[in-house]
């Protein structure tokens, strides 16, 4: 794995298994291709400024050993194609699970989650105020399921959260690469000045919460334009309420 497309590769394989099985008949999950990729840009663009600017203060960087060469604001090209590659990935993962399991298994269970995760979360970024990279992580994900929670009362919130737990496995694999389990150096380093400065093998703790933030965030954008979609269309009629 010594090799400067490392970064590159890794998103290649992670987005083949995926795409191809985009096409099962009983998920169909090329049909939502449309609204996935209107969900997946503007998080994308906001992700992307927030790593520009992070990498522009030193906060975390990337070895030029694992890197192609070609980078725009400092950021990597395989960095590109991390906010793009993973966020599809994942809601496939939501929508096949949507799609073989009929049962909320999480549903009961979603209002304990978002109250454990908005407390958890809120009592890092205020413990934590002087680290940038957990004060934003872990705030801005509180308020995002405060918002889900609390204000919108979202439906999907447990499908979303049993989705996440199954993320978790291939999540580690992925990123503890990145982080460089497995290699003499991490694609990806930290400066753990500006983090809490713990680590789940070789992956900051801060990584699990940013990746949660990222995909909910997506996800959120996904349930609304497949809502607007299914409303405008002359197959779907359903009620605001339902969103």
């Amino acid at each position: 794995m010594e090799t400067p497309y490392l970064y590159l590769y890794l998103m290649a394989a992670s987005f083949a298994g995926p795409f191809f099985l985009s096409f099962d008949k009983k998920v169909a999950f090329y049909k939502s291709f449309g609204s996935l990729f209107k969900s997946i840009i503007p998080v994308a663009i906001v992700f992307l400024v927030w790593d520009a600017v992070f990498t522009s203060f030193g906060f975390w960087g990337f070895n030029p050993k694992y890197i192609s060469g070609i980078s725009l604001f400092g950021l990597p090209l395989g960095e590109y194609l991390f906010f793009i590659v993973i966020p599809f990935c994942c809601v496939f993962v939501y929508e096949v699970l949507n799609s073989y399991i009929s049962q909320d298994i999480l549903g009961s269970w979603s209002t304990s989650i978002s109250n454990f995760l908005m407390g958890f979360s809120a009592s890092l970024a205020v413990i934590f105020y002087d680290k940038w990279y957990t004060v934003l992580t872990f705030g801005l994900l509180a308020a995002l399921i405060y918002w889900h929670s609390k204000k919108n009362r979202t439906p999907w919130l447990g499908r979303f959260y049993l989705a996440y737990a199954v993320i978790a496995l291939p999540f580690l694999a992925i990123n503890g690469i990145l982080t460089g389990t497995g290699l003499d150096e991490e694609v990806v380093w930290y400066n753990d000045a500006e983090n809490i400065g713990k680590r789940i093998f070789t992956i900051p703790i801060e990584d699990f919460f940013y990746g949660m933030l990222l995909i909910l965030a997506v996800v959120s954008m996904f349930e609304y334009f497949r809502k607007v979609e299914r409303e405008n269309g002359p197959e779907y009629k359903i009620s605001r309420d339902e969103f």
